[in-house]
């Protein structure tokens, strides 16, 4: 009986031991991988979108160099100018006229030759802009405005010089001028030159024959100069004059020459070429470029109001003609001059003597 219990309670564990193997599911102990087929999303950062910038325009100096400006004025401002805006980072331009219309926030500085270019007008118009006029005048100093020889160009300075030069180094002052007498410029060269000479040798008496008054001055209209220049050097010849100044707006070649041809050493107010070198003393001109250098900085920061007078420059020299020691005397006496302590008694309006 107890066996019989026994083999039935077996065979009822055997039954339950196997449902309970069917029901475990086969797929739960294997590991799910995911398709080999399929490709991560990808993750796109947003990146914000840059704005176009705008590049200021370089600021900028202008020359203003009307068609009759003196060629020589315009190529050595233009040398200095390209130099000083180069370090300064700014553009630069030369330019024959401008207008009002012109101006805009990238002009720093303008700076304007002779004939007058309307320069009154430009100035009015702006007072952010740097002006600067060279030999113009008529114009007054103000805090835009900054002046380089506000009497004009003064030819009565360059005559005195080239005066006081001739009667330095020739003997007996046996010295002339060649120029116009129809122009104020030529006037002022004229009566600049008589005073230079004065201002050394007073009434410049010779000591020997032929006893002359110096200097000798030969005054032509520029007609009379273009036909008649012959003439004046042949009363230049028969005074025995050896120091002879011209004029620029006096000077032609064939007249040059002729001068040289005749044993007389020249002084003028332009470069000479090669063939007059060994007969030149020495050449005087105006060199504003002198002062726009020192009056640059100022310019460039805003400070106006400056007036400056005209520098002479001597170069060209002939030192054989023209000894160091007595250019060095020359210069000291120019100096004074432009300073105001020596007077060339011309009145620069009219161009006659005081």
């Amino acid at each position: 009986m107890h066996k019989k219990y026994f083999q039935i309670i077996l065979a009822l564990i055997l039954v339950l031991s196997l449902v309970l193997a069917a029901c475990g599911s086969p797929v739960a102990d294997k590991e799910i991988t995911p398709t080999s087929g399929l490709e991560p999303t990808p993750v796109i950062e947003s990146t914000p979108t840059s704005l176009p910038t705008l590049t200021p325009s370089l600021e900028r100096v202008v020359l203003l160099a009307p068609p009759d400006a003196n060629p020589a004025y315009v190529s050595s401002l233009e040398t200095l100018i390209a130099e000083l805006a180069g370090e300064a980072g700014l553009t630069w331009e030369t330019r024959t006229d401008f207008s009002s219309s012109d101006l805009d926030p990238s002009l720093r500085l303008l700076i304007a030759l002779p004939p007058n270019p309307n320069l009154e007008s430009l100035v009015s118009t702006s007072t952010e802009v740097q002006f600067l006029g060279v030999g113009i005048p008529g114009l007054v100093p103000a805090a835009n405005v900054s002046l380089i020889g506000p009497m004009g160009l003064r030819f009565d300075q360059q005559g005195f010089m080239a005066g006081f030069i001739a009667a330095v180094i020739t003997p007996d002052w046996r010295v002339g001028v060649i120029g116009l007498n129809d122009t104020q410029p030529g006037r002022d060269s004229l009566v600049g030159f008589i005073n230079g000479v004065s201002y050394f040798c007073g009434k410049c008496r010779p000591v020997y024959p032929p006893y002359l008054h110096y200097p000798k001055n030969i005054s032509l209209t520029q007609a009379e100069i273009d036909v008649s220049w012959r003439l004046a050097v042949d009363a230049l010849v028969q005074a025995s004059v050896q120091t002879v100044y011209v004029p620029p707006e006096a000077s032609s070649v064939p007249m040059l020459v002729d001068l040289i041809q005749h044993g007389m050493k020249i002084i003028g107010g332009e470069e000479p070429s090669q063939e007059f070198q060994s007969s030149w003393v020495a050449t005087i001109r105006p060199d504003p470029a002198q002062a726009v250098r020192l009056l640059w900085e100022d310019l460039l920061a805003g400070l106006g109001g400056a007036s400056l007078p005209m520098p002479l420059v001597i170069e060209d020299v002939n030192p054989d003609l023209l000894s160091p020691g007595r250019l060095k005397f020359a210069e000291s006496v120019m100096q004074e001059l432009l300073d105001g302590y020596i007077d060339t008694a011309v009145d620069p309006i009219i161009g006659e003597a005081k």
